[in-house]
């Protein structure tokens, strides 16, 4: 039997093959680098998505605290001012806006003065938008509006009569109310470069307050009157766009102290009674306090609100309750401990005790707690989930 060596079967074009696998091996790692980013890029998206989604955004909340403040303590020590009677406090962006008759200044984080200006007022008031802040006078003719670094721009009134009320919106709308010769009152509305954008004047009834819709197409005023016998406010209405007046509609009785708008509903904080109104003067809540007095309110949230209230005018024993935009009560708790400060935003509720500070979800279940608060006097609840401590001369941000 002979013997053959079989010669296994060589494909045609087998010393091709080494040089196509390397080009395949190039090519798939040249496509991987050029994926690389938008790999990452939806790697990152698809975790803000997962923790913007998971416990109603608190992980996502805890994230951007530890992007913007670092390593989370229980406080940081972020601005020192010096101590003033009459010293009004808001958070601008990073920095704190403070306010005394007699002294305007935004401070950075590590204390240091940004800007100053020497002013001269009477009863400063502030008003906060999204970027942008308005300080004015309630016994004077001028508005003064600020960015983060400094003036932006200011209002004075050309008769240098008094303005009533002057409210920066959410889209940075400036809505200034003040006196007009012949007139009783005159609403104009600003954008945030001082353009004006609309103005209209009253000639028959007083206007307490205006406020623009967050998408820019209302301007909701607020005018005192007489409606069958009885002082009562009256919600009217203007397009923004057609510059046409809308509605007029007898609201209430009593006078309202505050506003906010969230989409079509208005809620209306009043010196007897707690309401909530669509744009077409529809009430869908008219909470009468009764036989209590209101102590303090915080209208911040996100589609909610707080009212503080008991049945004596001094007294530390109160009820906190929460509402919600569409006018229901969500949940009440009741206080006996003295209670300094209260403000609102984005979820949570801050309540600032003698000695302590509690953070609350719409529902007033307990979220976080700082005990040791040095003093603090105010408290400003921010979106981000923190809270800033504001004692006589100076402020620490609570991060739970």
């Amino acid at each position: 039997m002979l013997n053959k060596k079989i010669q296994p079967m060589q494909p045609a074009d087998e010393q091709h093959m080494p040089e196509q696998t390397t080009k395949k091996k190039k090519f798939s790692w040249k496509l991987f680098r050029r994926l690389l980013p938008l790999l990452a890029v939806l790697v990152i998206v698809l975790l803000i998505s997962v923790l913007s989604t998971m416990a109603d955004g608190d992980h996502f909340s805890a994230l951007r605290r530890y992007l913007m403040y670092g390593s989370s303590s229980e406080t940081q020590e972020l601005y020192t001012y010096a101590s003033h009677q009459g010293n009004l406090f808001e958070p601008l962006g990073e920095e704190l806006l403070v306010v005394n008759p007699h002294n305007i200044q935004i401070l950075h984080q590590d204390g240091t003065a940004l800007y100053e200006l020497q002013v001269d007022l009477t009863a400063p008031i502030i008003s906060v938008g999204s970027e942008f802040a308005a300080v004015c006078d309630a016994e004077g003719s001028e508005v003064y509006v600020f960015s983060s670094t400094g003036l932006r721009w200011s209002h004075k009134n050309a008769d240098r009569l008094l303005c009533y009320c002057a409210r920066l919106c959410g889209n940075d709308y400036l809505v200034v109310t003040e006196q007009k010769t012949g007139y009783k009152a005159s609403v104009s509305v600003y954008n945030s470069n001082g353009t004006l954008l609309f103005r209209f004047d009253s000639h028959d009834r007083y206007i307490s307050d205006a406020i623009v819709t967050e998408d820019g197409k209302y301007l909701i005023s607020l005018a005192l009157g007489e409606y069958h016998g009885t002082f009562s406010t009256f919600l009217v209405v203007y397009d923004m766009y057609t510059e046409q007046r809308i509605g007029d509609y007898p609201l209430l009785e009593g006078l309202a102290l505050d506003m906010r708008v969230s989409e079509d509903r208005i809620v209306l904080v009043c010196d007897d009674r707690l309401a909530v109104s669509t744009l077409n003067g529809e009430l869908l809540m008219n909470f009468a306090y009764g036989e209590q007095y209101l102590h303090d309110y915080a209208l911040g949230g996100e589609d909610f609100c707080a009212l503080l209230m008991s049945r004596y005018q001094s007294s530390n024993i109160c009820r906190l309750s929460t509402f919600s935009s569409d006018g229901k009560e969500l949940a009440s708790l009741d206080i006996t401990e003295e209670v300094l400060d209260i403000s609102a935003a984005g979820e949570r509720l801050a309540v600032l005790y003698s000695d302590t500070l509690v953070l609350y979800d719409r529902d007033l279940n307990e979220v976080a707690r700082l005990n040791g608060t040095d003093h603090a006097g105010y408290v400003r609840m921010d979106h981000d989930g923190t809270a800033l401590l504001i004692a006589e001369t100076f402020a620490r941000r609570f991060l739970p």
